[in-house]
């Protein structure tokens, strides 16, 4: 991950995209298990793939419109962001209308959640059912 000027590092973990979906349609490219980083400015999910780190999809934490967590036992983080502010090397998303829905498990949704919420500075749920 290179950081842009005056951007940092906030978390690194290994996470799992359980879902990415926008339009009814699943993105199952940009699903899977990869390292997944917040900084002050985005969040990024890269793989290794045939000894190379490769990004698999980043966009801007402004462009949260909402984030969650969920559950106790799951540690799941739920996000919605505009799907042409998602970039990716898979798909090109910038002509694409609409939201995309990510659920993300990870270790420590918690802290995720108050960091994107904050950073975001967006209305914000914090759900424990389920």
């Amino acid at each position: 991950m290179i950081l842009k000027s005056g951007e940092q590092k906030r978390r690194q973990d290994e996470a799992t995209i359980e879902q990415f979906k926008y339009d009814n349609h699943s993105e199952e490219s940009l699903q899977g298990t990869g390292n997944l980083y917040l900084t002050t400015q985005r969040l990024i999910l890269e793989r290794t793939l045939e000894g190379k780190t490769v990004t698999v999809f980043e966009f801007p934490l402004k462009a949260v419109s909402q984030v969650s967590r969920k559950g106790l036992l799951r540690k799941a983080l739920s996000l919605e962001v505009p799907i042409n502010q998602v970039s990716s090397k898979e798909t090109d998303f910038s002509s694409k209308k609409g939201l995309a829905h990510l659920t993300i498990k990870v270790d420590d949704p918690k802290g995720y959640f108050g960091e994107i919420a904050f950073r975001s500075r967006r209305s914000s749920t914090s759900r424990l059912g389920g």
